[in-house]
This record gives C-alpha cells, structure tokens and sequence, in this order.
C-alpha cells in the first residue's frame, strides 16, 4: 500500500514538473534589441527607409521589418530628456513595411528611436539616428482639359499663320495643342458570315 501511495505521488510530480517550468520566461525575451540603423542593401532589419511630413505637419517614420512575425510595435522617439510615442501600423500593401505617426522633430538633432512590442512592452530594437532629411507633401496638379476638341482645320489656321518674333510682345502666344487620334474606321470585305 505504501508503494502504491509513492507511486502515485510521483507521478504526479512527473505531471506537474513540465508544468512548472512553462511558467519560466521563454530565452528568446533575454536576447538583446537589434541595432535601429537607416536601410542599406545588405542591412539587417528593423531598419528606418525614411522620414516625412504631411499637410498638417504629423511625422511619419517609414520602416522595413524582418518578417511577418515581427510582432504589432509602438516606436518612441527620445529628444532632450523629452520622449515622443508614435503609434504604428503594418502597409496592408506590403506587409514586410510599417510606418509610424507622431509629433514632428526637427531635423539634423540625434533621435533615440526605440521600437517597443505593444504586447509585452518588450524592447524590439533601439538605435541613435538623426533625420537628415524630410519629405515633404506635395500638393496636386491637375491638367486642365479643354472643353472642345480641336479640328484639323483649327490646327491648320494656328499653323498658317504664325506671328512674328517681337521682343516687347504682350500678347501671350497660343497654346500648343496636339491633334487627337480617332480610332479607325473598320472596313468590311465581302465574304461569307460566320455561323
């Protein structure tokens, strides 16, 4: 009776010491962060492709990452003894790239950016890089098109009669404008109909 009570026992302790050491943190949270440099064609990843504005003057920091295992990140950005969060975002268009919005920093200062796993608070990756450039937004143009298509005959007119070179003349020249391409016209050939 007695040997059937240890038994018991330990395989109990058996069942339960697995148990025990799942609870111990797995070695990969130890490993160190990764360096956080500016991409390079042979650079190691999570790297920083660039920096940019948009209209309303949020800074947007472009970023390329290892793999689609890298885990959902907020990046802080360290200036002065004053941090800046960012909160980031995969490109649903190309899931390797992320980008990050936040608080404008002025260009040319060192930046600590330090990436952080939003799970666990984790320390991803962590480097000193200044912002040596910004891109700016652009504003659209759009082609304005004109109303009315211009005839052969229009063209004709604009070419026959050019005005002679003046250099004091106020009058803006014509503007230049190319013909359009009709489709052709298909021709029909007698033979006999398809079924």
């Amino acid at each position: 009776m007695i040997a059937g009570i240890v038994l018991v026992l330990t395989v109990i302790a058996f069942l339960l010491f697995p148990k025990a050491e799942s609870n111990v943190p797995p070695a990969a949270s130890t490993t160190p962060p990764a360096e956080l440099v500016y991409c390079s064609n042979e650079g190691s990843k999570p790297c920083v492709v660039s920096f940019s504005l948009d209209a309303w003057d949020n800074m947007f920091v472009n970023l390329l990452l290892p793999d689609l295992t890298f885990p959902a990140f907020s990046l802080v950005i360290s200036r002065g003894g004053e941090e800046a969060f960012y909160e980031c975002q995969r490109v649903s268009y190309a899931l390797n790239a992320a980008y990050c919005a936040g608080p404008k920093q002025p260009p040319g200062e060192p930046l600590t950016l330090r990436l952080i796993a939003n799970k666990d608070q984790r320390l991803l990756a962590e480097g000193s890089l200044s912002i040596i450039g910004l891109a700016f937004p652009t504003l659209g143009v759009a082609a304005v098109t004109p109303q009315e298509t211009p005839t052969v005959s229009a063209m004709e007119t604009v070419a026959a009669s050019p005005t002679p070179f003046s250099a004091f003349a106020t009058e803006t020249p014509p503007p230049f404008i190319l013909p359009t391409r009709t489709k052709p016209v298909p021709t029909f050939y007698p033979g006999p109909s398809y079924p």
